[in-house]
């Protein structure tokens, strides 16, 4: 048959092996005869033969007929676009929980930003009443101890005196002064309050400084009135011509808000600036060679840094 015999025997006298339901039909028909020989074969010739394990018959193959071969890609096909909806569903679910996780980041930003911008506005608030508070603040005269040396009680006493009657002379004369500024006379030429309600708006300056931090906390004009010199919140100076209506210097260095700038010795494109800074420093600058030359180059014209002073243990004002 070509296949494996489901029940085998064995012939005893050619010793062939036999599928038992084909030779029994084969004797049946050939009168008793073995297959390809002329031997008589009884059945007590043949001995079956047991097997162990049992023999397994193959698969038939399938992909023998264009309808097997169709069934089997309309299996593959299926169990592909059910895995491709299975990712489509996992990736929509993941860009849900992407978009959900981002959205969160940029609320958490946007509160930790509005934090900072808070907690700033406090600190300069805080610093600005400080200052304030400083300056109005009048010092209490105290006496000073004097220097220990070997004097009897006599001699103490009597420095003790004198530093009071210092003190108390000091606070007289300050008493004086003060009623004297009170009764002082205003100057013929100041102008009165009337004429400045009066007064017209002449020109409009843009903004001079950065926007990410704008401001201008001092304002200072040279003697004749063509440069204006300006300190604001982003930490720079700047001198403004108001002939060229261009911005000819910018003043870098300062860590914190220019709280003044001014003029030396009535301002000018020669003349020095001086500026305070909330970072406690004091610097001052010196005009460049080219500063004479106001309009032939702007890129060349500022003011370079000369000194720095260091010592303030608080915002200079």
């Amino acid at each position: 048959s070509g296949e494996a015999p489901a029940e085998p025997v064995v012939s005893t006298k050619t010793g062939r092996v036999y599928e038992k339901r084909l030779l029994q039909k084969y004797l049946d028909e050939n009168r008793q005869r073995e297959p390809q020989t002329d031997h008589e074969l009884s059945s007590d010739d043949v001995i079956p033969i047991h097997r162990d394990p049992p023999t397994v018959k193959p698969r038939p193959p399938t992909l023998t007929s264009i309808p097997a071969l169709l069934s089997t890609f309309q299996n593959e096909w299926d169990a592909l676009v059910l895995e491709t909806f299975s990712l489509k569903q996992q990736y929509q679910q993941v860009r849900q929980e992407l978009s959900q996780a981002l959205y969160q980041n940029d609320a958490a930003c946007r509160v930790v930003a509005r934090l900072m911008k808070e907690r700033d506005d406090a600190r300069q608030a805080l610093a600005t009443l400080q200052a304030q508070v400083s300056a109005f603040e009048a010092p209490v005269p105290q006496p000073s101890k004097p220097d220990v040396m070997d004097v009897d009680a006599g001699e103490e006493s009597v420095v003790v005196d004198a530093v009071q009657a210092y003190y108390e002379k000091a606070a007289e004369t300050a008493k004086t002064l003060s009623k004297s500024r009170v009764k002082r006379e205003v100057p013929a030429d100041l102008t009165s309050a009337d004429a400045w309600k009066k007064a017209k708006e002449s020109a409009t300056i843009g903004s001079l400084h950065t926007t990410t931090k704008p401001g201008i906390i001092s304002l200072d004009l040279d003697q004749s009135a063509a440069l204006l010199l300006t300190g604001g919140n982003d930490n720079h100076a700047e001198v403004y011509s108001r002939t060229t209506d261009t911005v000819i210097g910018t003043l870098k260095g300062h860590t914190k808000r220019v709280t003044s700038a001014l003029w030396l010795a009535g301002g000018g494109l020669s003349a020095s600036i001086i500026t305070a800074s909330a970072d406690k420093s004091v610097r001052l600058w010196t005009a460049k060679p080219a500063n004479s030359e106001e309009g032939k180059d702007v890129r060349s014209m500022g003011w370079t840094k000369k000194n720095i002073i260091k010592h303030h243990t608080s915002e200079v004002v």
